[in-house]
């Protein structure tokens, strides 16, 4: 499943320059919404439905925050630009390489890790907390 994403700060662009201003821009570009297309989340989340999240980019020090059962937002190597909402199923760490995580769609008929195989945790760009408006 794909994502529009749009974040939360774009509406308070035209704030005025005030220190509590930036800092308001600040906090909100940490935090988006984003709209989902298709199914591969079905029926979690189906097409249409507004999701909010917190977009990160997961370096080593940050793998532990993503945790088995988390819905996450990917962007994959083989296709920047295009952001994916799947379900954390495994994680694995090995010695001083880069942590990996296996992703899964709730829709047995999705796309995921069966076809695409482990992806590195720098690939997350955003941690989904709950759906605020159904399609």
């Amino acid at each position: 499943m794909c994502v529009n994403s749009n974040f939360w700060c774009e509406y308070i662009s035209h704030e005025s320059e005030t220190t509590a201003g930036l800092t308001r821009i600040r906090l909100m570009a940490k935090y988006a919404s984003m709209v989902v297309e298709g199914d591969s989340m079905a029926p979690t989340y189906n097409a249409g439905d507004w999701l909010a999240g917190r977009w990160a980019r997961y370096k080593l020090t940050g793998a532990h925050r993503i945790k088995v059962g988390n819905v996450i937002v990917i962007e994959r190597e083989e296709q920047p630009g295009i952001f994916y909402v799947k379900r954390v199923t495994q994680t694995r760490t090995s010695g001083g390489h880069m942590p990996t995580i296996y992703v899964s769609s709730d829709n047995p008929a999705g796309t995921d890790s069966r076809q695409w195989g482990w992806i590195p945790i720098t690939s997350v760009r955003a941690k989904i907390w709950f759906r605020f408006k159904r399609a």
